[in-house]
């Protein structure tokens, strides 16, 4: 399974590098749809019992949300792009603030500390950059993205379970 994982990794980071403007012109769409579709599937069964509704409310509330953000995501099309930058620049902030807290834990323990550091001064800068020209900075975003797919695909054991969990 780790395999396949590094292989569509490796696959989706190269269409990524090679095919960025064609990547960014389709994404709202592909993304809404993907939203919308897991958001109907996330609703439906709820609405057939109304204790399921009751107890599980939460789960009901966010497929709703994302039924509504993919249906605003594909109506919307290619001017959703800015708000998806500035979501992927926040997604970034957070990023780097784990990653200044990494470096602050790790404070005069090791070369970690450097490391962690920088991370956290790239995503930072990459972030804010973001944050302040999404429309602009996008399609630049997505090369990094690639880029990044395709070394997490190298050293695939540790780096994926960190992606899939979230706290890469």
């Amino acid at each position: 399974m780790k395999r396949i994982v590094c292989g569509l990794f490796t696959v989706i980071g190269l269409l990524c590098v090679m095919f960025p403007r064609q990547i960014t012109a389709v994404l709202p769409y592909v993304l809404g749809i993907a939203m919308a579709g897991a958001g109907a599937l996330y609703c439906a069964p709820y609405f057939r019992s109304r204790e399921a509704r009751v107890e599980h409310s939460t789960e009901l509330a966010s497929g709703c949300v994302l039924l509504v953000v993919g249906i605003v995501c594909i109506v919307h099309g290619a001017e959703f792009i800015g708000p998806m930058g500035i979501v992927w620049a926040m997604i970034g902030i957070r990023k780097a603030a784990r990653s200044l807290s990494r470096a602050i834990q790790e404070f005069g323990a090791n070369a970690a500390c450097v490391v962690s550091f920088m991370g956290c001064i790239v995503r930072m800068t990459l972030s804010v950059l973001l944050l302040l020209y999404p429309m602009e900075k996008f399609v630049g975003h997505i090369v990094l993205l690639g880029l990044e797919l395709i070394a997490v695909s190298i050293r695939p054991a540790k780096r994926i379970a960190l992606m899939l969990d979230g706290d890469e």
